[in-house]
């Protein structure tokens, strides 16, 4: 081998460990941490999630967990660091997250880049306006209430006006039934009548329902919704509605004056008119 060569292949074998060398330590760096970190120079430790993506369904939802669980404490001020936010704010990012547990891969995300940026400045405010701003962002356009996919029962009061909140949602259909074999009389000396109301007085004046087919001592309904317009219908001892939007409906009898309604008394026992509103099957 010629000396030219000789040195050529030395120098080769000196360069390659280095090259690899390079390699390794780039390698060595390892994957983001995972769990509480702090840089040099942070003053307190951040979160860091999990990559939510490669974990099968049972393990995501522990995960959720933990995040959700560790993240909130130090929004509480558990971890002592500095940290600490308004009760009122941390429920209501709670309440959000219980509802789509999913929600927490995002919320932790953003949540690092609030928390590095806190930590390596040394505080400001955007943490706090981010936490604040959380709700509203993750649940515009949402209904604010459970479907009304179930049944509830309960009994009208006939001495008192709207009554029996319930939220509903946009195009939830429901019923409203009232028993029709119960009797109460909204005026001394006036018939006995049940939710379909005294048929022989139609509604008017300042009585809650006053348009054509309402009459007075007559269920009525209110839907509110969130726009704030309220409109009224009648209801008697049956009544499908489908809600426009988002809102709220109450119920009462089509009267304006209390004083002197009772329900009837047979054998010794009071009538009671059940209520019921239940989804009408799509």
């Amino acid at each position: 081998m010629s000396k030219n060569l000789a040195i050529f292949a030395l120098a080769a074998l000196i360069v390659a460990p280095a090259a690899h060398a390079g390699k390794k330590n780039k390698k060595d760096a390892g994957p983001p941490p995972e769990g509480w970190h702090q840089e040099e120079g942070w003053t307190g430790s951040c979160w860091y999630p999990p990559n939510f993506t490669e974990m099968g369904s049972g393990t995501k939802r522990i995960s959720w967990q933990d995040t959700r669980n560790a993240i909130m404490g130090q929004w509480s001020g558990d971890r002592e660091d500095g940290v600490v936010f308004k009760d009122k704010v941390v429920l209501n990012v709670e309440t959000v997250l219980l509802a789509k547990p999913e929600r927490i891969e995002l919320v932790s995300k953003e949540n690092l880049e609030q928390c590095i940026a806190h930590m390596s400045k040394g505080g400001g405010s955007s943490w706090s306006d981010w936490l604040t701003e959380i709700p509203g962002r993750l649940t515009v356009g949402e209904c604010p209430n459970a479907p009304l996919d179930y049944t509830l029962f309960d009994y009208l009061n006939i001495s008192r006006e709207w009554q029996i909140p319930t939220g509903v949602c946009k195009d939830d259909v429901f019923k409203i039934k009232a028993s029709p074999q119960d009797y109460y009389r909204i005026e001394e000396g006036g018939p006995w009548i049940n939710a379909s109301g005294d048929i022989e007085q139609a509604a008017t004046g300042k009585l809650p329902c006053n348009i054509e087919g309402c009459f007075k001592g007559q269920l009525v309904m209110r839907f509110t919704g969130e726009s704030g317009v309220s409109t009224v219908h009648a209801v008697g001892t049956y009544f499908e509605f489908r809600a426009p939007e988002h809102g709220a409906i109450v119920v009462m009898i089509n009267d304006d004056s209390w004083n002197d309604n009772v329900f009837k008394v047979e054998s010794g026992l009071e009538h009671h008119t059940s209520i019921e509103y239940s989804p009408v099957n799509k």
